[in-house]
């Protein structure tokens, strides 16, 4: 009898050592392994020998992930290379880089669970992952848009016509103003969601929210003007008055549309100034827009010449110039000559010519009116010449007119036209 208890008694205390033993392997699962002095003094809530498993779990991790990444993107580039659409090309091209931190901060967090980290250093290890995680997501969308918006430009833009031109700069308007909008949004999301991790940012936000009605009002009131500037931008990348690299005259400035924010427009001046325009300018004052449908453009040269100039022969010359010296700047579409004006002195001549766009159609007009007046220096009666009235009577005389008697009847002190003779 005494035995048999004896028995019973060791078998029920049986658990209880397991267990005993068992907490000790969690506690410390490198007891009979690691040295005594990785064990013996704790830094903060870690052990030696966790540090040093949470560094070695950190390098491994870099290498790790590198390798995944390069493997992933070779798979996917493989994949790519079969499809024509495009889209899947730039996804591979943003997610260099944001792939290779998005697995090494997995595999960090992964490890840290592998070590039996303590539950506040296992926290610190899982705000670091989760906020890596939220940059690199944050990083790809960004790089996404940029890369799209360049896919769709020089998709729209692979025709040469001038509708083709337009279009694509009414796209990269869009493209520009609606990026910019998505960047914002996409910095702001990602900072609310690292911000949101602690505790003392969270209750301070529900508080807010309390009083978010009242702020909102007072806010709104302040910065009313920001607003409708920034209300201005998105409209203007809707109905598009103006368009990245169209000619437009603003505020008597000729040059071209350098940038569209979200506030303000650069006006490249054609003198390399910029000119920084409020965006509510474009909608609320008239402005020229040369480019609005196409960028061709026509331009004139205006020349003074004399009465007896030869017309005809003129105009020949003007389509000789332009079809064997306009170095490549007429586009061969619209040419003329007209008389468009007179003087008393002078006929006003016109000359009509068109080029692909507005700074090439300064430069032909440059150009026709040098030739032109190049060549009324070489005609005999080409340039304007100065003329004069002149009457000359002696007291006693009959009145002449040009050395010749007047007629009988004729008023006396008749007029005598002088010519000033040719050099």
């Amino acid at each position: 009898m005494r035995r048999s208890l004896t028995l019973m008694s060791l078998l029920s205390s049986l658990p209880a050592l397991a267990l005993s033993e068992g907490a000790g392997a969690v506690a410390a699962p490198g007891d009979s392994v690691l040295p005594h002095f990785l064990l013996a003094r704790p830094f903060w809530v870690l052990e030696l020998w966790q540090w040093l498993g949470l560094a070695l779990a950190v390098g491994v991790s870099l290498l790790v992930g590198r390798v995944l990444e390069g493997l992933a993107l070779r798979v996917v580039g493989r994949a790519t290379a079969l499809t024509k659409a495009g889209w899947d090309d730039q996804i591979m091209a943003a997610g260099r880089g944001p792939l290779r931190h998005l697995l090494f901060v997995m595999l960090v967090a992964a490890g840290g669970r592998l070590l039996l980290l303590p539950a506040p250093a296992q926290h610190m290890v899982d705000v670091g992952a989760r906020s890596v995680a939220i940059v690199t997501l944050a990083w790809f969308l960004l790089r996404f848009l940029r890369l799209a918006a360049l896919f769709m430009e020089q998709k729209v833009a692979q025709g040469g016509s001038g509708e083709d031109v337009g279009r694509a700069r009414g796209i990269r308007t869009q493209l520009a103003v609606l990026r910019r909008i998505a960047d914002v949004a996409v910095v702001l999301v990602a900072a609310s969601l690292l911000l949101l991790q602690f505790e003392v940012v969270r209750n301070v936000g529900v508080s807010l929210l309390a009083s978010a009605g009242i702020a909102g009002l007072v806010i709104g009131l302040a910065a009313q003007k920001s607003i409708s500037t920034l209300l201005a931008g998105i409209q203007l990348s809707i109905t598009q008055p103006v368009r990245i690299g169209d000619t437009v005259i603003v505020e008597n400035e000729w040059g071209w549309i350098e940038e569209i924010t979200l506030t303000y427009v650069v006006v490249k001046v054609w003198d390399l100034r910029r000119l920084v325009v409020p965006m509510s300018h474009f909608l609320d004052k008239p402005f020229q827009n040369w480019s609005k449908v196409s960028p061709e453009i026509l331009g004139t040269a205006e020349i003074y010449v004399d009465f007896r100039t030869d017309v005809p022969a003129m105009r020949a010359e003007l389509q000789r110039i332009l079809e064997q010296e306009s170095q490549g700047l007429w586009d061969g579409k619209v040419q003329g000559l007209q008389v468009t004006g007179l003087s008393e002195r002078t006929m006003l001549m016109r000359a009509l010519v068109s080029a692909s766009d507005a700074g090439k159609a300064f430069d032909l007009r440059c150009l026709v009116r040098e030739k032109l007046i190049a060549w009324l220096q070489r005609q005999p009666q080409g340039l304007p010449l100065m003329r004069a009235e002149a009457s000359h009577q002696l007291p006693g005389e009959p009145a002449l007119l040009l050395g010749v008697p007047t007629a009988v009847g004729s008023r006396a002190g008749g007029n005598v036209v002088v010519a000033r003779p040719k050099e």
